[in-house]
């Protein structure tokens, strides 16, 4: 299992991809293994959202310069080439125990070096609990700064993650931020 490489146990097995996450999202330093345990967007775009009914949400898509691009295991992912800087959701839907919130963001650090956490809060986002986390890191001696919010509602995780190189980060970070605050869940069918 590729989780023995990192060194972790079964119950980090999202945390498996993370580190490919990070290099693709700074423009594809190196190439690795995938992202989340997943597979493609169940959703639709409707009018510059993506609505995935069955997961239970919509979210609004990125405007320019972010291009949309595929990444195994996430359901969104974009780049912005000039700013270095990339922005992906992940969802997973499992039972998942109490004791793992707020914790749970943990899993999307793994592979970084030398993380300090700016902060670390508990939010509700549309009267959903969420936690948001910032780091700086290094990967492979490279600088990068990391913000990741993960809202939970139900059995559903959704990871929102942006990583960019602090010369670029504060940038494109006001696109993440409404990115995240475009989460909407939707009404149980």
């Amino acid at each position: 299992m590729i989780l023995t490489a990192f060194g972790l146990g079964a119950r980090h097995r999202r945390a498996h991809g993370i580190r490919t996450l990070i290099f693709w999202l700074l423009g594809g330093l190196l190439l690795g293994i995938p992202w989340l345990d997943g597979g493609c967007a169940a959703g639709r775009v409707i009018d510059g959202f993506f609505r995935d009914s069955e997961k239970g949400y919509q979210v609004r898509l990125p405007p320019s310069p972010w291009t949309s691009e595929p990444l195994e295991g996430a359901v969104l992912a974009f780049r912005a080439p000039a700013l270095r800087a990339g922005m992906a959701l992940g969802v997973e839907c499992r039972p998942m125990p109490p004791d793992d919130w707020p914790w749970v963001a943990q899993h999307l650090f793994f592979g970084l070096r030398d993380k300090q956490v700016e902060g670390r809060e508990r939010f509700r986002l549309h009267g959903t609990e969420a936690v948001r986390t910032r780091i700086t890191a290094r990967l492979d001696r490279v600088p990068v700064e990391v913000e990741a919010v993960s809202v939970r509602r139900a059995d559903c995780l959704y990871d929102f993650m942006y990583v960019a190189p602090p010369a670029t980060f504060s940038q494109g970070r006001a696109d993440f931020e409404t990115f995240v605050a475009s989460w909407t869940p939707l009404p149980a069918r």
